[in-house]
């Protein structure tokens, strides 16, 4: 984990450097623009990326896992077995976009905002990225007794910090989690994502997705082991296939839920002991003719 964080700021830190090298000698005469296709959609697998949509523009998303693949034919590689997010976002300028979704998983609801601040030019002028990530969520699933409303409310605070060199492009997501809203002061968490995509082939790219979990002040302690007792780092591996309007996402994970609470700190599946879920993303845009961007 130190390495890769090490690597993405060495790598950044060449990046500016040699951006400024080109303009002393003379490419300020290329006109600043916002770098396009970071990563390809506004998810790398489960998580955001710095992809945004423009103003305008809608996009309708179908995220689906099956069961692990351990049982083998047993239950035909987890086809028996699924969990389902429907989402729609919505780009209400082209430096703020919003969407909601609801998951089969605890039969959760979510909604999001997300603000960009910064965005890489093709000159380097600006060398990096910078978004803010504020999601909430809500579990309605009945356990038999009544459980009040912020005991099963939770929000997420995320950085999106990322880089494009080339075909190669790095993210950092740092996350602060209020998980069961009304004891929030005890039960903050934290975690930091680190993410990559390298595009392969013109409409093809491969992802990887890794979010660790902090040390936090409960460690051990009952009341954790309780929440986090048996759950794990989420890793994620996938390809994007671009067709039209449409964006393919098909992944290797040991993540079942869809909200952003609860691939993070609600991934109970180890990929050491086999269990492993395929899944896959559909994306479709929708806008007056306007398409949010090319690969």
């Amino acid at each position: 984990m130190r390495l890769f964080i090490l690597a993405f700021f060495l790598i950044s830190r060449t990046a500016i450097s040699q951006g400024s090298l080109e303009d002393i000698v003379g490419s300020s005469s290329e006109k600043s623009r916002p770098i396009s296709s970071t990563f390809s959609s506004t998810r790398i697998v489960n998580g955001h990326s710095v992809e945004m949509l423009p103003k305008g523009v809608g996009e309708f998303r179908i995220s689906h896992r099956f069961g692990t693949i351990e049982e083998g034919f047993y239950d035909i590689f987890g086809l028996d077995n699924a969990q389902i997010r429907l989402g729609f976002d919505y780009g209400l300028s082209d430096n703020v976009m919003i969407g909601f979704g609801r998951s089969s998983f605890n039969k959760t609801y979510d909604i999001f905002s997300k603000f960009s601040f910064l965005k890489q030019t093709t000159n380097n002028s600006t060398p990096l990225s910078l978004q803010y990530l504020l999601a909430a969520s809500v579990e309605t699933l009945r356990y038999g007794k009544e459980i009040p409303f912020m005991e099963r409310f939770s929000q997420v605070n995320q950085l999106l910090i990322a880089k494009k060199i080339g075909k190669l492009s790095l993210q950092l997501s740092p996350s602060i989690i209020f998980h069961e809203f009304y004891n929030y002061d005890k039960n903050v968490f934290s975690s930091i994502g680190v993410s990559g995509r390298y595009l392969v082939a013109p409409r093809i790219a491969l992802s990887i997705e890794y979010y660790n979990r902090l040390a936090h002040k409960d460690d051990g302690t009952l009341a954790y082991k309780t929440v986090f007792e048996d759950n794990y780092n989420s890793l994620s591996l996938g390809i994007d296939i671009e067709a039209g309007g449409h964006i393919f996402q098909f992944h290797f994970t040991n993540s079942s839920p869809l909200h952003e609470k609860g691939f993070i700190f609600q991934t109970d599946k180890s990929w050491g002991e086999g269990e492993i879920s395929f899944g896959f993303n559909i994306l479709r845009e929708f806008s007056g003719g306007k398409k949010s961007k090319e690969w």
